[in-house]
């Protein structure tokens, strides 16, 4: 019987380090690796109600950008809208929700204009539009 016990013991544990092992290696961020010489970018534009755009980033000719979040002043009426050129629609604010992370991230093209724009039926008023990502040199 002990040999039985000592055996299941033996079995138990290896299981659990091949798990734990396998667990590590495939949770392991692989962004530092594409990503070894970025920098953090992050970007502000004010825009006024209804149907105003404005450009917050173009991401350059070079590198890649990989856009983390975005925040925006949650407008009762349509929301912050954020689009890239060449994607589209990535996000838009609504009155519950005015911050968005993306894990890990959303690839912007290269030589993109990053807009945020207010709907036509927008009230009057002022509202902010932040993005913030990592966008590498090469």
């Amino acid at each position: 019987m002990k040999h039985l016990v000592l055996a299941a013991a033996v079995i138990s544990l290896l299981v659990t380090n091949s798990w734990a092992t396998t667990n590590y290696n495939s949770s392991k961020s692989n962004v530092y690796l594409e990503f070894p010489d970025a920098t953090l970018t992050t970007a502000s534009v004010n825009v006024s109600g209804p149907s105003d755009t404005q450009v917050v980033y173009t991401t350059p000719a070079k590198g890649d950008f990989l856009l983390t979040m975005f925040c925006a002043s949650p407008e009762p009426n349509g929301g912050v809208r954020l689009d890239a050129a060449g994607l589209g629609g990535i996000a838009q604010t609504v009155l519950d929700t005015s911050c968005y992370t993306f894990t890990p991230g959303v690839s912007v093209p290269r030589d993109s204009a990053v807009t945020c724009s207010t709907a036509s039926g927008a009230s009057p008023g002022s509202y902010f539009c932040t993005i913030s990502g990592m966008q590498s040199a090469k």
